[in-house]
């Protein structure tokens, strides 16, 4: 195992190798990826110190339980859909029809 400092150097004179033999070679700024140890805000965002961002939030003043937690339960249903008919597009009813008599008032509506 080498140190990050020596690694650097290894990289570093292998982009000046490559350059000097006329290949186009990217080298970028290397940030020590490689050993970097993640933080607990990366492996658990939902602790107190991943919480910390430095963005304030609102607090949770609802003293419900979070769905997180236990299993959430709603409130109330969805309404039934509404059904918008409109009358006045509909074609006349043809004459003689039941409709037609239904709605001259001859025979009553089923």
């Amino acid at each position: 195992m080498i140190s990050p400092t020596a690694a650097a150097r290894q990289r570093r004179a292998a982009c000046v190798q490559a350059r000097s033999q006329g290949e186009i070679v990217v080298c970028g700024a290397d940030r020590g990826e490689a050993w970097r140890v993640p933080s607990i805000t990366d492996s658990e965002p939902d602790s107190r110190e991943g919480r910390d961002t430095g963005v304030p939030t609102a607090p949770n003043v609802s003293s419900l339980p979070d769905c997180k937690i236990v299993k959430c339960h709603g409130f109330g249903r969805v309404p039934p859909p509404v059904y918008v008919v409109d009358f006045s597009k509909l074609p006349p009813a043809p004459a003689g029809s039941d409709a037609d008599r239904i709605a001259k008032g001859e025979i009553p509506a089923p």
